[in-house]
């Protein structure tokens, strides 16, 4: 029987500091299943991946699909479809089954899911509705979700053609930034001030909608038959944080922020 490292946790869930509430969520839950999925005979890294794109896809499809109980059924598919996703880096470091092939095929897909979830939840909402503007919030949801990618992708080409160890830097800044977080964020039992700092820098990327907020709150208002909320909400918060960033980069640009250096969030 494979015997678990003393600091398993360590080596397969990823650091969280950069990482939104939806991922300070998911990732608990993956690493608890961990142990069971890794003793599957023939269940490798890649499979996860596709299952989970594949069960995330059903639940998209029964956001509209007229069955008995499917908002319940989607609800459970899409959050389940959310949970394989963090499981499957988790089982690659796990089982030292990391591969090119696999990130690329986990982040593409990651991306497709944006995609298939927006207009799936604006199309739900207009057959309960029959206003044409859902529709449009669907489309809205994931434009300017891929809007965000695309600043994200500029700025760091911009960056890479005028210093070629852009990236070096890039790497060398986030260690700095992860050990300097980890003291920062850790709670103490004398500091008020001190807990409460922490739990702010823990948490402050609340508002921050990717593809874990999406899964986890279509998820919670499938169950409750409220998608029309879940569609404005992430309709005019990617609007939002798409215009932020295209400002906020632009800027950075202009005066050659240090903070370009920093991990580049979409």
């Amino acid at each position: 029987m494979k015997s678990t490292p003393s600091n398993s946790k360590d080596l397969v869930v990823k650091n969280l500091y950069f990482s939104n509430w939806g991922d300070n969520l998911g990732y608990p839950l993956a690493f608890a299943i961990l142990p069971y999925v890794a003793k599957i005979p023939g269940v490798t890294p890649n499979l996860v991946t596709i299952f989970s794109f594949f069960l995330y896809s059903a639940g998209c499809l029964l956001l509209f699909i007229n069955v008995p109980h499917h908002l319940s059924i989607s609800g459970i598919c899409i959050i389940l479809g959310f949970i394989g996703d963090d499981l499957d880096g988790q089982l690659a470091r796990y089982n030292k089954m990391h591969s090119n092939i696999g990130s690329f095929l986990d982040l593409t897909l990651d991306v497709l899911k944006i995609f298939l979830i927006s207009l799936s939840l604006g199309y739900a909402v207009y057959l309960q509705s029959q206003q044409i503007i859902h529709l449009f919030l669907g489309f809205a949801s994931g434009f300017f979700f891929f809007f965000r990618y695309y600043i994200k992708l500029e700025t760091m080409f911009v960056q890479i053609n005028i210093d070629p160890l852009y990236l070096k830097k890039s790497l060398s800044k986030r260690k700095e930034l992860v050990a300097l977080m980890k003291k920062e964020t850790s709670f103490s039992s004398i500091s008020l001030t001190k807990n409460i700092r922490a739990f702010v820098l823990r948490h402050r990327m609340l508002f921050v909608l990717d593809e874990a907020e999406f899964a986890i709150l279509i998820g919670v208002f499938a169950f409750l038959n409220r998608l029309d909320i879940a569609l404005y909400i992430f309709a005019f918060g990617q609007f939002v944080w798409a215009i932020y960033r295209w400002i906020e980069r632009g800027y950075q640009i202009h005066t050659n922020s240090p903070r370009l250096l920093w991990p580049m969030r979409k």
